[in-house]
């Protein structure tokens, strides 16, 4: 039997698919790099004496220039997740504890520095935590098709005719024995399908009581004469709709048969 895989346990590698890792942490390496240049640039100018580039942008509130590690932040979360987001924000803030401490002119320079990195982390925490959320949604959605897919090629490749009814009394699937049978069901209802009847089939409709949980077995005949056993069980299909799947085994050389005893 095939793995298989306990949507709970998913790992960060399946969720995010088969991107190489190196690439991702030199990105992620160069926008720490970058942000913390940019934050200390105004100290480089004054100790290198660079006065061509002492602009003004370099000396403004620090809370402006901590603003800028939102992206390696946000890129953490969605390249790696929620645990190297906390690692990077962690990061940021030990970059920016010493200019906090020894060099910054402004006033609570520590509590600010502080709530910057609340603010940021938890941004980049609920960034994660949603795409995170979002990833496992789409990999159970891709589960959950590919096991349909696979259902529907089984019941195509039986030889008894199969249906999948909806609630609304719409055939949702036709296998290919049906179609020979009956023809495309184009949105067709399930009784304007096989009798082509405007109603459904009063007292041999099993559909309420199908979708209910219970499995039904009785027999068709049709106006030409042919005889169909008919099976029902409750199905779920991929959008959680409650559905009924019956499966149609014509008995007719049977029924001839006990007419000739």
């Amino acid at each position: 039997m095939g793995k298989v895989t306990n949507p709970g346990t998913i790992g960060t590698r399946e969720l995010r698919g088969k991107s190489p890792m190196f690439p991702r942490l030199c990105v992620l390496g160069l926008l720490i790099l970058f942000c913390s240049v940019f934050y200390y640039f105004g100290e480089l100018v004054d100790y290198f004496k660079w006065d061509s580039l002492r602009w003004d942008i370099f000396y403004t509130v620090h809370d402006i220039h901590r603003l800028l590690f939102l992206a390696p932040i946000i890129y953490a979360a969605y390249a790696f997740g929620l645990r190297a987001t906390i690692i990077v924000t962690l990061i940021s803030g030990g970059i920016w504890i010493p200019r906090a401490l020894f060099i910054s002119p402004y006033s609570f320079p520590l509590l600010r520095a502080i709530l910057s990195l609340v603010v940021e982390g938890g941004t980049g925490l609920l960034a994660a935590f949603m795409l995170r959320q979002y990833r496992r949604t789409a990999f159970l959605e891709r589960e959950n098709k590919t096991e349909r897919d696979t259902l529907l090629n089984i019941l195509n490749r039986m030889t008894d005719g199969v249906l999948i009814i909806g609630p609304d009394y719409r055939v949702k699937f036709a296998n290919e024995v049906m179609k020979r049978s009956f023809g495309p069901v184009n949105g067709l209802t399930c009784h304007k399908y096989i009798f082509h009847g405007v109603e459904p089939c009063a007292e041999k409709c099993r559909l309420r009581h199908v979708i209910a949980g219970a499995t039904e077995r009785w027999e068709y005949i049709m106006p030409d004469g042919t005889a169909f056993e008919a099976v029902a069980s409750p199905y779920t299909d991929a959008d959680g709709t409650e559905c009924q799947l019956s499966v149609y085994h014509d008995i007719t050389h049977l029924k001839k048969l006990d007419r000739v005893k």
